[in-house]
């Protein structure tokens, strides 16, 4: 039986934007090797900003002023564990930055090699990278003052105006233990729930506590419940047709009281039953894949995961009364 490893999976998607009068003369700053604030009444603010953080009035290109190239860390943090995220794959710093020339700091990156390098009052100096794309990642910071020597520019690059980057966030996250114990379950065979200490009902699948009694479950209140159940209630899923779509014909998704359970599982679809044969009360067996119960479980699921059966067929017994299934409607 295969590992039931952690969830793990980068959530991500492309983002596309213009860059505006004051954001883009400063990415273009820092692809030609030049890092501009705007001068804003008394102050220059760094990273520029279109707008009076005071009054809200809009600031022009030409409040564009040159700062740094070097400047003061105010405030540091270290960043043991890079991600693919981040702009390093050693650890590095991140640090509030004052520029030479501005009255505000900037959060960037400085690559000081060690953590006992780093501290608050120390000098830093920008670092212009050899393929600059006219984003903040162009630049990053090492301890010292002396000037970054002219970066090569071409003349011809017309000015940043569309920047285009990923947006994305890992999320990692481990199968809490009573949803372990269900998923292995599924896995071997057999439908794992958990009885209520308080009141005796059986949930399936369990949350590892009973929301109504305000108790937690654990191993002790484990009980094995049957693969055969009632439907307490469904739906025709007809299927929106667009471009990439799977899903062709109209399809059931219901709700099974299994036997021996007092909560339903949902979100069961079944495609070899014709809809007009198809109701409430009906009895249903799940029939197992014979192997390759593995698919993807987190501990969201409030059914029973597609990879672990290969459909549900009627039972051929007389349907329950519809009156007794009311309390389990979805």
């Amino acid at each position: 039986m295969a590992e039931l490893f952690e969830i793990d999976f980068n959530l991500e998607y492309p983002y596309t934007r213009t860059t505006g009068p004051i954001i883009g003369p400063f990415l273009t700053g820092l692809r030609d090797g030049r890092m501009l604030a705007t001068r804003v009444g008394a102050r220059v603010i760094c990273p520029p900003v279109e707008y009076d953080p005071d009054t809200g009035a809009t600031v022009g290109a030409e409040n564009l002023v040159e700062v740094g190239p070097a400047g003061e860390v105010t405030g540091w943090t270290w960043v043991a564990q890079p991600t693919s995220k981040h702009p390093f794959e050693h650890p590095f710093a991140f640090a509030q930055i004052k520029l030479d020339g501005a009255d505000t700091t900037m959060l960037h990156a400085v690559d000081a090699g060690s953590e006992d390098s780093m501290s608050t009052g120390m000098r830093v100096v920008v670092r212009f990278r050899g393929d600059r794309q006219g984003t903040i990642n162009d630049v990053y910071f090492v301890p010292g003052d002396e000037a970054p020597a002219a970066p090569e520019v071409d003349d011809d690059a017309e000015p940043v105006r569309i920047t285009e980057h990923l947006i994305g966030v890992r999320i990692r996250e481990p199968l809490l233990p009573h949803r372990r114990r269900f998923v292995e379950g599924l896995r071997q065979g057999r439908i794992i729930g958990q009885r209520s200490p308080v009141d005796g009902k059986v949930h399936v699948p369990s949350r590892g506590y009973d929301a109504t009694n305000r108790v937690p479950m654990t191993p002790d209140d484990d009980v094995e419940v049957a693969d055969v159940g009632t439907v307490t209630s469904f739906t025709e899923i007809v299927p929106v047709q667009y471009h990439g779509q799977t899903e062709t014909e109209p399809y059931i998704r219901c709700s099974v009281l299994l036997d021996g359970a007092d909560s339903t599982v949902g979100g069961i679809d079944i495609r070899d039953i014709k809809v007009e044969d198809f109701r409430v009360g009906m009895r249903l067996q799940m029939v197992w894949r014979e192997d390759d119960r593995i698919g993807e479980f987190d501990n969201r699921g409030y059914g029973l995961n597609e990879e672990v059966y290969e459909r549900w067929e009627p039972t051929g017994e007389p349907d329950v009364d519809p009156e007794l299934l009311k309390e389990h409607n979805f």
